[in-house]
């Protein structure tokens, strides 16, 4: 995965597609250094995930939770994995990914403990959509 490639020169231009919708002739730029990791973080996950490679975005994932520990990588860990189970069997596999995979992931996120104390993220949110595909 080559985490460089997807913070070009142009990232400015496809952060304003993202977060105001804006086509790309009237695109703002946004200053790259003003952005929080979680904001990078986001667009990386966001781009890899509509291009289809979930398996990059899953690795990315468990790297940024190993690293950060942060809930709000949790969060869009889980945000991440329900887009996921959306998803027909046809398209998962077209990505080479499978249902499986999703519930395991959704599984090791599970085990994954947030030290945070201020910040509960309830599982059993996780375990409800499981259940529910």
């Amino acid at each position: 995965m080559d985490i460089g490639r997807l913070l070009t020169k142009d990232i400015g231009e496809m952060c304003a597609k993202i977060f105001f919708k804006k086509q790309e002739k009237s695109s703002q730029k946004i200053n790259i250094e003003q952005m929080s990791s979680i904001d990078l973080f986001k667009i990386m996950i966001n781009s890899l995930y509509n291009k289809g490679n979930y398996n990059e975005a899953e690795n990315l994932i468990f790297y940024e939770l190993k690293k950060t520990n942060s809930p709000e990588v949790y969060e869009i860990a889980v945000g991440f994995y329900n887009l996921l189970l959306k998803k027909n069997d046809e398209v998962l596999i077209k990505n080479n990914f499978s249902r499986e995979e999703v519930y395991q992931g959704l599984e090791d996120i599970k085990k994954i403990e947030i030290i945070y104390d201020s910040f509960k993220i309830k599982l059993f949110k996780i375990n409800e959509k499981i259940r529910e595909a």
